[in-house]
């Protein structure tokens, strides 16, 4: 990927999928690389827990359809982590139809920007690194992987960087 790309180009998810599975079916720095290019200027779907105060909840309750409602206590974001034989990683979605429909009833869908997730995953001590679609054809980015993603400059049109 050392053209540049639109945001346009990403929004969809297939050219990360794509990548992905070109990595998946053929392992090697020459297809690695470009899934992590991509990925970092990607944005994904992570599933999180959303907790707000009881008060706050019922004024979101009592709310009418379309009404915005101001919280008074602070709201917070708690991703859901995923557990296998090589750890436990923090879930994106390169876009919803990855994401299976049951696991998805149990939470809040945010679309954020990947380099968002990375962070937040080398923040996260007992975390091995990130997963991008679990649920169909899963690939692993451990925390030496996404280490590289931080450190590569973006491939974005200028005016989208």
């Amino acid at each position: 990927m050392e053209q540049k790309i639109s945001r346009k180009d990403l929004d969809s998810g297939n050219l990360l999928r794509f990548l992905k599975h070109r990595f998946l079916t053929q392992q090697n720095r020459q297809t690695l690389m470009p899934v992590l290019s991509c990925l970092r200027d990607s944005e994904v779907i992570v599933p999180v827990q959303v907790n707000v105060s009881d008060a706050d909840r019922a004024r979101i309750l009592n709310a009418a359809k379309g009404e915005s409602v101001d919280t008074i206590d602070p709201v917070s974001f708690k991703p859901d982590l995923l557990q296998s034989e090589d750890g436990t990683f923090l879930p994106v979605f390169s876009s919803a139809d990855q994401i299976d429909p049951e696991y998805a009833k149990n939470f809040a869908l945010l679309t954020v920007p990947a380099v968002q997730c990375i962070r937040t995953a080398l923040d996260m001590k007992d975390v091995s690194g990130l997963v991008i679609d679990a649920f169909t054809e899963a690939m692993l980015v451990p925390k030496e992987s996404a280490e590289i993603i931080l450190k590569m400059k973006s491939h974005l049109e200028p005016d989208q960087a």
